[in-house]
This record gives C-alpha cells, structure tokens and sequence, in this order.
C-alpha cells in the first residue's frame, strides 16, 4: 500500500480516533483521583459505604450533610435546617451526624430509605463523633461530665449500656459488636475494647506511648502511636495478638482508617499533609496525593478512599480507586506523583465535545 492510500483509509477515522484517545484519556484520569465536589464553599468530613459518599457542607450560610451517588453521579442534600447539622458517618442506608438545632450538639439519624431523620440522644452536653457500623450508632457524650462513649441500637431501639469508666473517652470506633476508644483511666491515652455481646473489656496494647485515634474492621485495629517519639501508625490483630508497625518516617502520620486489606492516614513527612495508603498483604506504601495543599480526613470503603482536599483554594471532596489506579509503591523518600483530578461536572462537556466530533466525522467520511 502507497503512502498516499495509508492516509486515505485511515482519514475516515481520524475523528473516531480522536474520540478513543480522548475517552480513554478521561478514563484515566478518573481511575486514579476524582474531585468530586466543586462548589466555592467549604466541604469537609467524608465518610463512605460503597456507592455513597456524605460530608459536611457549608454552601448554605450554615453547615449542612450532603450526599453524593457514585453510580448515578447524583448529589443530594440531605438536611434543610437552619442549624448546623455536621460530621457525619454512613452505613448502608443509615447516616449519622451532629445536629446543632437546640444549641449544643446531640445526634441525629436519618434513614434513606424513610427519608426521615430521628434525634437520638438530646441533652445539655456535647454528644459528637458519630460512628456506625450496622445498627449500632457510637459517639462521644460529655453528659456524666468527662468525655465517655454513648452506645446506640437503631433496630431496638434503645441504648446500650457500657461499663462505667475512671478517666475520658474519646474516638469510639464500632465493627459489628466490638468497640475501641482512647482511654485516660491509666494516666496517658492508651486504646480499649469492649466487646458489647460478651461484655469483655480489655486494655488493648500495654506501654507508656500515648495512644489515639483507634479504628476497628473485623479483628484488625489501627491507630496512631508516639512511642517512637512522633506519630506513627501500628496494627493490631485481635485473633493473633500480633502488632505490627505499619509507618517508619520521622514525620508525623495521623488519623488511619483501615478496610479489608488498606489502611489509609494523613501523613506530613512532606511538610503539608498528605492521603498514603497501606497494602497490608505486600507491605507496600503508596502516596495517593502529592499536591502541595492540605489533603486531611480520610475516609475508605473497599477499594475507594475519599479526603477533604484544599488544593483548589476552599475544601472539597476528592476520589480515589485504589483497584482501577494501578498506581506503584512511593519510592524512598518521596511521595508518588498521582495524575491530576479532573472533577466529575467538567467531564461532561468533554464527552459531550467527542460525541460532536464523532459525528462531524462521520458526516464528512459519509
């Protein structure tokens, strides 16, 4: 075949090529890291369970719980109030939140699928840090003075009781029937269970390093620890007694969150905070940010992780699948180098400008 034929017979495609390349280029770019909310104003404290992403939102003058649908690409504002509603926490079709309406925070859920919310705890003092794993709901109360935990059974409903502490609770963490907090009764912060079905109750870890931000899926327990004299992240397993030291480097890593085979933090070893993850079955670190604002708060389900992100000026929500990224493990003493985000609003008119071009091509090939 001449020169002059190649470029005859591909010239009918051009367009269709062009609308490949741009498709796949688009694909891309969501498999590592989708921003998800766009709005000028401040949104913060993702949490997430499968398709559903909630946070706080502050668009309406005053701080309000959103959600957002991955599968069908629709946000939705959950509450209406002239109050503050904030820090929420999802599972299946249960959220949990803050809710300011009568001065001091109490918590509130409402159920998507009655689309109706119910106040669960209402007192003079602070109730606030929702958790919820199934239909238990878990939080911090200052209602007996000191910081404890409260216990909630939406299907009861009813609350459940806990033995009585000497010191302050803080960060519960629930999974099915176990819970962990911090605890002060031995003098410093250090992480117990609780088993709410057989009621044992266990210090988790014995030491002097202050213990904080625990958080529980199935047997494994993650937290942040200042034995080393910064932060670090360790795992524990509560079938195997096993603790393992999960972060090395002399810069704080904060705030872990761990599901199935992940964990996930906030890590400063590059002087603004950074999302890493943890593969915990290859040993492998990996730096899912690397733009030079704040990326805090993170959040996973599965494969998805989400943070609050400020790299466009306010707080917005951002995306990441750790199973279509394929990104590589950071190398020492670097992070990786993520590809940039294109938010969810703007791909629209992309494909929209491909589906022209196809038909331009097709017209002029015709």
């Amino acid at each position: 075949m001449t020169d002059e034929l190649m470029r005859m017979s591909l010239r009918p495609h051009a367009p269709l090529l062009a609308v490949l390349l741009l498709i796949s280029l688009i694909l891309v770019v969501q498999a590592s890291e989708v921003r998800i909310t766009s709005d000028p104003a401040a949104q913060t404290t993702p949490s997430i369970w499968e398709n559903r992403i909630v946070w706080t939102d502050a668009r309406n003058q005053n701080l309000d719980v959103y959600l957002y649908d991955i599968g069908t690409g629709t946000e939705t504002r959950i509450t209406k109030s002239t109050k503050d509603q904030k820090n929420p926490a999802i599972w299946e079709n249960l959220i949990a939140m803050e809710d300011l309406a009568q001065g001091s925070p109490d918590i509130l859920l409402y159920d998507l699928v009655s689309q109706e919310g119910h106040s669960v705890m209402t007192a003079s003092s602070n109730q606030k840090f929702p958790r919820v794993s199934g239909n238990l709901v878990v939080w911090e109360t200052s209602r007996s003075g000191d910081s404890d935990i409260a216990v909630y059974d939406y299907a009861g409903p009813r609350e459940v009781k806990i033995p009585q502490g000497t010191g302050s609770r803080r960060a519960p963490s629930i999974w099915g029937d176990l819970l962990v907090w911090t605890d002060t009764s031995t003098g410093t912060s250090t992480i117990w269970l609780y088993d709410i079905g057989t009621k044992a109750m266990a210090r988790l870890i014995n030491g002097t390093s202050s213990q904080y931000n625990p958080w529980i899926y199935e047997n494994r327990v993650v937290w942040q620890d200042t034995r080393n004299g910064n932060a670090d992240i360790y795992l524990y397993d509560i079938a195997t007694e096993a603790e393992t030291r999960i972060t090395s480097d002399p810069a704080d890593q904060r705030n872990p969150r761990i599901w199935g085979d992940r964990i996930v933090w906030e890590d400063y070893r590059n002087g603004n905070p950074d999302i890493y993850m943890y593969t915990i079955s290859t040993g492998t670190e990996q730096a899912l940010t690397g733009d030079q604002a704040v990326q805090r708060s993170p959040a996973i389900w599965g494969n998805r992780i989400v943070w609050e992100d400020y790299r466009n000026g306010d707080a917005d929500i951002y995306l990441y699948d750790a199973a279509s990224a394929g990104a590589s493990p950071v190398p020492p003493g670097g992070a990786g180098t993520p590809a940039e985000a294109v938010p969810l609003p703007e791909i629209l008119p992309l494909l929209a400008a491909a589906l022209v071009l196809a038909a331009a091509g097709k017209r002029r090939s015709g």
